[in-house]
């Protein structure tokens, strides 16, 4: 890994639109993936194959529409036969190594771009507050040189950027480096061994060993500070949801509309059971659970549902939150996967978005891996 430092004038945003373009220009890439403004004012994930279109590419936009490792699933999930430069946060990071060993990303043409997050806010309230959004970044970067930015007034970041215990670049060929940096004078950045080669041979960076001062200190007491609310908000809910009960009134007003699913970078089944005729109840059944019971809900099998998406990627949950902003009901799903998530990957000493070389717990056989320890039970 080597270490350098990218320049920004008084401007990161343009900078980083700057090294984008070099990419596609010098050669080095064919596409890039990243957020950028829209026609309408909103801002969304876009695949650029034309270096003028970067125009306004944020890899800090202030709302996460999409989980970005999902949509690198839909564009490489096949090969692309194109080289991606993939400007990604890192939770999308995290979820595209999880997905890498899912066997849904094929990485060979991909250059993955990891940032320093400071956090988003759901985009209907963000969209209501009218502010700018490379405005709000550029405001959200230079607070990042102390640390944790905090939301402008009238805003507040998604509950899950609230609990985020990785909110580094901490994966991938390229990393930039915002927490601790000012931003008014440079950006850091680190890159593999063959990604800093191609770009100082291409005239688009230089890495000469230098590096934030005071990052990692900065980084270390943002994850403190994340660790400890995640775990005040899980021990919350576990309190007030535990049992099949507590679930039961948690999720008491799913309408089971599937959007928590779609937009989980995990849930990557191309049929899902929930869609598929196994759950095509004839009406009959539906009146005699109703009989029994004197009265059935409706939509049916809720919690049922919930419970079946915690069994297949609890492992691999990277708490990206965006089955909560997918949710229309506003249900606390990302805090249920989160305080699931914990014990099962604590169990199995597993920590989902790390690396390539940690084997996923679905893949790995342990005769004993779910025994108690030799005397527990004497």
């Amino acid at each position: 890994m080597k270490t350098g430092l990218l320049a920004t004038d008084a401007d990161p945003l343009k900078a980083v639109e700057a090294l984008l373009r070099g990419l596609m220009e010098k050669g080095v890439v064919d596409q890039v993936l990243v957020p950028a403004p829209t026609d309408t004012g909103t801002v969304a994930l876009g695949l650029f194959a034309d270096p003028d279109r970067l125009e306004g590419a944020n890899p800090w936009a202030p709302v996460m529409p999409v989980q970005g490792a999902r949509a690198l699933s839909n564009i490489t999930f096949t090969d692309p036969e194109r080289r991606v430069a993939a400007v990604l946060r890192p939770c999308e990071a995290r979820a595209a190594v999880e997905l890498i060993k899912l066997h849904q990303v094929q990485p060979e043409r991909v250059l993955f771009i990891t940032v320093d997050c400071p956090g988003t806010f759901e985009v209907s309230g963000f969209q209501d507050s009218g502010r700018d959004g490379a405005a709000t970044s550029r405001e959200l970067l230079e607070a990042m040189a102390g640390g944790a930015p905090s939301a402008p007034e009238g805003l507040a970041f998604r509950t899950a950027c609230t609990v985020c215990e990785h909110p580094d670049a901490a994966w991938g060929g390229l990393r930039i480096h915002a927490f601790g940096a000012a931003a008014g004078e440079a950006l850091g950045l680190a890159a593999e061994d063959e990604w800093a080669a191609r770009l100082e041979e291409a005239g688009l960076a230089t890495f000469d060993g230098a590096s934030v001062e005071g990052r990692a200190g900065v980084v270390d007491t943002l994850r403190a500070e994340r660790r400890a609310a995640r775990d005040a908000l899980i021990e919350s809910f576990r309190s007030e949801s535990g049992g099949i009960d507590g679930l039961k009134k948690a999720f008491a007003t799913c309408i089971r509309c599937y959007n928590c699913m779609e937009n989980c970078p995990i849930c990557y089944c191309k049929l899902c059971i929930f869609k598929s005729p196994t759950f095509d109840h004839p009406g009959e059944l539906y009146a005699r659970w109703a009989e029994r019971k004197g009265g059935q809900r409706m939509p049916a099998e809720t919690v049922l549902f919930h419970l079946t998406r915690l069994n297949h990627m609890a492992t691999s949950c990277i708490g990206c939150g965006l089955c909560d902003t997918a949710c229309p009901m506003g249900l606390p799903v990302a805090t249920l996967f989160r305080s699931v998530a914990q014990g099962v990957q604590a169990m199995l000493e597993y920590e989902p978005g790390r690396s390539l070389d940690d084997p996923i717990p679905l893949t790995v056989f342990r005769e004993d891996e779910l025994q108690e320890e030799s005397g527990a039970g004497e």
